[in-house]
Order: C-alpha cells, then structure tokens, then sequence
C-alpha cells in the first residue's frame, strides 16, 4: 500500500515518521522546504493549557507530549519550560478559566485559579484584569528544527521526503482517490508527473482548502491570521507565555544573543467563509500599535524595539478541533484545521492517522476527529 502526504510542516513529517515504522510505502511531497512555512511562522508552543479543555481533548494533548517527552530526552534538540497564563479581562473569561482548572485538576493536571492581584509575580500589570489561569507545563521549542527532525526520522525510516514538489492535481478512478500530479523542482529543471497512490493525507495547512477543492471535498475550514512581532528590550523578559482574552499574547525569547519577546495575535475563532491567500500575507498595519501598546499590561515591553515582523495563517474548524480522518473521497485523508495547535498536536495526529491505516481507530477518537461530525 502507498501513502502520499502532502505538506512538509510539522503534523506531515510527525505523520511520515510514524507511518515510516510500519510496512506501508510511504511518500512526503513539499512544495519548498520542510518546516519552511507555516511550522516555521508559529511561535514555537507546545501547550498543555486551554480555556475550554474536555477530558478528551487532555489526553489528545498528552498523546502528543508523551512523543515529544522522547523526543528531547532522548535526542539532540531541546525544549524549556515556560508555562502558560492566561489572562481575563471579564467576570465571564475568569469563570470559564475557574471551570477549565477544575477538567485540568480532575485530570491529573497542574493549574492555578489566580487572583489579579497575583498577576504582578508574572510580569502582569493587574490594573484592568480580573484574574488568570497558570499551567506551569507549557513548552517552547523551535518548531521548524522538530519538523526537521522528525523529516530526518522519516528518512531513516524508509519514507521518500521529496522537497521542491508541488501537487497540482489529484488522479479518482472509480470513486476513490488513484493518486496525484505534480511539478517537480527539485533538480532545478521543472518536470511533471503522476504518482500512483492508495491513499492520499493532506496535511498542507492553510493550503488545505485548495487541496481539499481539487479531490472535490467539501470541510467546514477558515483562515485566521496570525500576525507577530518581535521586540528586543535590554533586559530579558522572565514571564511565560501570556494570553490575553483581547486575543493578544506575549511569547518570551530564551535566544543567548537576543533578549526580549515575541507579541502576536491569538485569533482562533472560526469565522464562516473567511479566507486569506497563503502566498500573499502582509502584517496589517494596526497590529504594529496593538503590539507595542502591550507595554501598559507587560511592564517589561516598556522600550521594547521592533526587530523583525512576520505573519503566519491558522486554519480554523467550528469546534476548535482538527479535522483528522477519512472524507467523502475514499482514499482521501485529512489533517488539517488545526485551529493554532499543529504544533501541540502534530504526534497526536500521526498516532490517529496510524490507528486508522490499520484499523484500530477507537470510535471516541474518531467521532470527535473525524470529517462527518459536522
């Protein structure tokens, strides 16, 4: 049986490295370079915490960090622990953090109900917030060196990592999915050809609607940017990372040449219809004030320089939850609308996926994973 993957971020290559141990033949096509896009605009969290967290969703979570556990203890990259706060602004935002640590506590979790007046030891400024949440669990780590490495994995694993590929069509024959066509960079000559396949995985992230559109697949997805900003300030920035029911976030720096902050927008709501061109993204000029005013709520911004400026694309789904499955297109597979948390969830994905090729799928996963929920 042959597998082709399209899309060599982080939930791709976490998904060939895993489909790498079993005696599948399996395929990796990325248009560039691994890790290059999406994986590489994200702001590197891998995060235990959630406003809204089901017993379900905990342990999807734990799924994932249980490989990543592996993977930096027993391997040559690292993560550090910072942890998470976030912060409301409401009586409402602050009661739904209250529920979100009692699922945290009855499921074995760290968390912490805080008072405004706590937020200070944080690095919060508590006028004009009402309280917050704290895991002290969450990890940062460099998301593009992960991908990397589980590409690496792959390889070593027996799967074709081809780079510089771009699918542009996919082959049906008899209802289901025969394979797909694609332009072939990687000699530097462009050349185009067809690959049989049994099943085809889209993991390509906010390419994801185009790629569902060409296998004639319909899914409930929207794009959210993700505008960031990083700013250099003299003195590092000892917060972890903080989430502000406004929807913005301050993710500190742990670079040995660099001190300061990274300060983006966390939009995850899904938006019907909504939708922006991958290839052609700009940072919206408000963003560039919204993230310096972050200053009166972080003290440690205060003079912070603007050094460089990016924006990444979410792929949204209604409940929050990726799309991670089987679709109407038989042959078809799915993993995408990731709603910000590819990099939380990309070995979570790669263990369903498995589960799924080889028939063990439990049916709690894949009802609250799968296509047809919606």
């Amino acid at each position: 049986m042959h597998i082709v993957i399209v899309g060599g971020g982080i939930v791709g290559t976490a998904i060939a490295a895993r489909l790498g141990e079993t005696d599948h033949d399996v395929t990796l096509l990325e248009r560039s370079t691994v890790g290059r896009e999406t994986t590489a605009a994200s702001a590197g969290i891998v995060m235990q915490s959630m406003v809204d967290p089901t017993p379900f969703d905990v342990d999807l979570r734990e799924r994932a960090r249980s490989v990543y556990r592996r993977l930096f203890e027993d391997g040559p990259l690292e993560w550090t622990r910072v942890g998470v706060l976030y912060v409301a602004e409401t009586d409402a935002f602050a009661e739904q953090l209250e529920l979100a640590a009692e699922t945290f506590a009855e499921c074995g979790l760290e968390a912490s109900v805080l008072p405004a007046t706590d937020l200070a030891d944080f690095g919060v400024a508590p006028e004009n917030f009402v309280g917050g949440l704290w895991t002290p669990n969450d990890r940062i780590f460099d998301p593009t060196a992960v991908a990397r490495w589980f590409a690496d994995c792959a390889r070593r694993r027996g799967v074709d990592v081809r780079t510089d590929v771009a699918v542009t069509d996919l082959g049906e024959r008899n209802g289901s999915v025969s394979g797909v066509e694609i332009d072939d960079d990687a000699e530097g000559r462009a050349t185009t050809d067809t690959l049989a396949a049994d099943y085809v995985l889209n993991a390509t992230g906010p390419w994801a609607p185009r790629l569902n559109e060409l296998a004639g697949v319909s899914l409930p997805l929207c794009h959210t940017l993700g505008p960031m900003t990083a700013l250099e300030t003299d003195a590092p920035v000892e917060s972890p990372v903080t989430i502000f029911e406004s929807e913005r976030y301050v993710r500190p720096t742990r670079e040995p040449d660099r001190t300061g902050a990274w300060v983006g927008a966390y939009r995850t709501g899904y938006v019907e219809g909504q939708s922006f061109d991958p290839d052609d993204l700009t940072v919206p000029a408000e963003f560039m004030a919204e993230a310096t005013d972050l200053a009166d709520a972080v003290p440690a911004l205060e003079g912070a320089r603007v050094v460089d400026e990016w924006v990444g694309l979410r792929t949204v789904t209604p409940d929050g939850r990726p799309i991670v499955g089987e679709t109407a297109l038989e042959g078809y597979l799915v993993a995408c609308g990731f709603s910000g948390q590819g990099l939380t969830l990309a070995p979570a994905a790669a263990i369903v996926v498995s589960a799924l090729l080889e028939g063990r799928l439990d049916d709690e996963t894949r009802a609250r994973l799968g296509s047809d929920r919606f």
